[in-house]
């Protein structure tokens, strides 16, 4: 589930993840999808504390921002967002069912001394493609400028 890249300068762990996707956009402890994401998130924040060096964690948790699964998993490996709570939605309304909120469900989240000074979307609108104008994800995506606090 999760990719680790240690990288050498600065001494740093990328870690990206892709949770299983919840189509009911639903996150409460009684949605069926709820064991499965608590689970993933156990594993993954079992990888986070692991890893000795500072470490970014990003990615689709494909829960929401405002669940008692981000909350709680944010607690218990230790993260800070890099957006502090302000991100948008980061999945595209034009891609949910009628009626339906979207949600911010991508996060860059960083720990050990990681911070982040800087944090936007990036492809919030339509890009040139070959045939027309178009999007090139269902999510919006996420950069932060971040920096290795000293010790």
């Amino acid at each position: 589930m999760p990719l680790v890249t240690r990288l050498a300068r600065p001494e740093v762990c990328v870690i990206n993840t892709h949770l299983v996707a919840n189509r009911d956009g639903d996150w409460s402890r009684a949605n069926r999808f709820y064991p499965l994401h608590r689970a993933q998130l156990a594993v993954l924040a079992r990888v986070v504390n692991g890893v000795a060096a500072p470490a970014v964690v990003c990615g689709d948790f494909n829960i929401d921002r405002e669940s008692s699964l981000f909350s709680e998993f944010v607690e218990d490996a230790g993260l800070a967002d890099a957006f502090e709570g302000t991100c948008p939605a980061t999945f595209r309304a034009e891609y949910l069912p009628a009626g339906e909120t979207p949600h911010c469900i991508d996060f860059i989240l960083t720990a050990g001394g990681v911070k982040a000074e800087a944090a936007t979307v990036v492809f919030a609108g339509k890009e040139p493609l070959d045939s027309a104008p178009g999007y090139v994800s269902d999510h919006i995506g996420l950069r932060a400028r971040l920096f290795l606090a000293p010790p």
